[in-house]
């Protein structure tokens, strides 16, 4: 299956793009999908304790499975001054 990922702050800037699609297995969850990209991704693999997924605009829990055209949001957290 595939969905598209949308990056924000330092995941935009880590991996140099705001929007990417991924082929997924079927019934992927989305700790999976976190897991599968820290492996890649030293800024992911930091963050992936903290990082939030918010599907079709809903954060969702990450034991949720995805599916066909989800659109998936990771968000990690943000301060400000």
């Amino acid at each position: 299956m595939i969905v598209t990922l949308r990056f924000f702050s330092v995941l935009r800037e880590s991996f140099g793009s705001a929007i990417a699609e991924v082929e997924l297995e079927d019934g992927t969850t989305g700790s999976e999908l976190i897991e599968l990209l820290a492996h890649n991704n030293e800024d992911v693999n930091r963050l992936k304790g903290v990082v939030r997924l918010a599907v079709n605009d809903d954060y969702v829990e990450l034991t949720e499975a995805l599916k066909e055209g989800d659109e998936v949001a990771l968000l990690t957290p943000v301060s400000g001054g």
